[in-house]
């Protein structure tokens, strides 16, 4: 089993999680500023909220990316992208193979396949917090919808689609997980 990630990995996921959760719930309810109409009262408010917490998740998230650059090596962080070297490749084609054939049991826990996808969450959720930050300057104080942030807009919302599809699987996996004995939620919060 590999290291646990530091205190300062574990804590930045922890605000990244909370604030993308909170992200997709309310943008269920908000509104957003359109060429055509006005937001309704509440619609706005509630866009409010999902600027504001999108500005603070976008700066946990780049300090997180920092802290990764900087102490790369020592906290192993290559595991989120084992794709890059050819070992990686092989480690991550062989256990996609394993997982493919419903093996599940015979994956490791820290392995490649695993590793993939929570780097896939940290690109993903990087690019949904990089894409609202552009909106929310493209926007100004107006809210004044150009035809480059309404461009925007569109990639942002086509990728909460797949965030959707990532918070659920991931939930899954990690009850899966879980369940299975792994203890995963124990080593999540371990010191």
């Amino acid at each position: 089993m590999t290291t646990p990630y530091s205190r300062f990995i574990r804590w930045t996921h922890a605000l990244a999680a909370i604030a993308i959760v909170f992200q997709m719930a309310i943008s269920l309810i908000m509104d957003h500023p359109h060429t055509k109409k006005p937001m309704t009262i509440d619609g706005g408010q509630y866009f409010a909220w999902h600027e504001w917490v999108g500005l603070a998740a976008l700066a946990v998230i780049i300090a997180g990316w920092l802290y990764r650059l900087v102490q790369w090596k020592r906290e192993g962080h290559g595991r989120l992208f084992p794709w890059v070297d050819a070992s990686g490749r092989q480690t991550l084609g062989r256990e996609l193979l394993q997982f493919l054939r419903l093996r599940w049991t015979t994956l490791p826990v820290d392995g490649a396949l695993a590793g993939s996808i929570h780097g896939l969450g940290l690109l993903l959720g990087t690019v949904m917090a990089v894409t609202g930050g552009i909106i929310y300057f493209g926007l100004g104080p107006e809210n004044k919808v150009t035809p480059a942030v309404h461009s925007v807009m569109d990639a942002h919302s086509f990728l909460a689609t797949f965030m959707w599809a990532y918070l659920g699987g991931h939930a899954v996996m990690a009850l899966w997980h879980q369940f299975a004995g792994h203890g995963s939620f124990a080593r999540m919060f371990k010191p």
